[in-house]
């Protein structure tokens, strides 16, 4: 995840990891305040996260580990670093100083640097199927349609939720066209606005549980990097309001957005 337009007053800046619960933060993922410093953000539970009420803060870009001992994590192939607590742990690290305002460049304690975020900041997020780098499944239309009001193909990730997800043309008369559906099924397409070109047997399209604009309902990995389309947007998830949604490019797919406003504010 990044931070392509912060579009508000927000800034960069270095801040400790929390070391209560010692959380592994890599670049890339969305932290928010948590004891000592920031922690992961993690998965949503309850609609709009209500369960758990999070308040963001903000995107990891880098960390203070220094270039002989950083650690990168093998799947993403970004930096990483865990938060720790004894004195030993701390005076045995190589790391770079942190040097901003009240903290010393001498300080050893994990630091990692953020970009700040706020209801207004745009961010580009990575669209993966459960697994950070594997695309959506491509699904090949066994019955097409004459109106283009919808088809039948092999299972797409998730279990759609009527207006709430996309399908987009890869292959056929309406390839890069997108349209919102309105059904239920993992297999069977429907939409209420047609696609303006039959629908052939062969074409092969692509779904995700996201719209092409505005409020969309979405579910993040476990170090909070990607959002993950093999999640139904029913029950637990984050809210956003889709800004650009780009699924030209099998193992490329991404949105750009703004987290919704309540995601920035303590909740009772």
């Amino acid at each position: 995840m990044e931070v392509v337009n912060r579009n508000s007053t927000g800034q960069g800046l270095w801040v400790p990891v929390d070391s209560t619960s010692s959380p592994t933060l890599y670049v890339g993922s969305l932290v928010k305040s948590a004891g000592d410093g920031v922690g992961l953000v993690a998965i949503a539970s309850g609609a709009r996260d209500t369960s758990q009420k999070q308040v963001l803060c903000g995107v990891v870009t880098a960390t203070n580990d220094n270039a002989y001992t950083k650690t990168t994590d093998e799947t993403t192939l970004q930096d990483k670093i865990t938060g720790m607590t004894s004195q030993a742990a701390q005076t045995a690290r190589n790391f770079w100083g942190a040097n901003q305002g009240p903290i010393p460049a001498n300080d050893p304690q994990p630091f990692v640097y953020i970009e700040q975020i706020d209801a207004a900041t745009i961010l580009r997020a990575p669209l993966y199927n459960a697994t950070w780098g594997v695309a959506p499944t491509l699904l090949t239309v066994t019955t097409g349609s004459s109106t283009g009001l919808g088809f039948t193909s092999n299972a797409c990730d998730f279990t759609p939720v009527a207006d709430l997800c996309t399908s987009f043309g890869r292959s056929g008369a309406n390839v890069s066209i997108a349209r919102i559906s309105d059904d239920t099924s993992t297999t069977v397409e429907t939409n209420d606005v047609s696609f303006p070109q039959d629908i052939a047997v062969g074409d092969k399209f692509v779904r995700v549980p996201l719209r092409p604009c505005f409020e969309s309902f979405v579910q993040i990995d476990a170090k909070s990097m990607f959002f993950d389309i093999s999640q139904t947007p029913a029950t637990n998830y984050f809210s956003i309001i889709v800004l650009r949604l780009d699924l030209s490019v099998a193992g490329k797919e991404y949105v750009e957005f703004k987290f919704s406003p309540e995601h920035f504010m303590a909740r009772a």
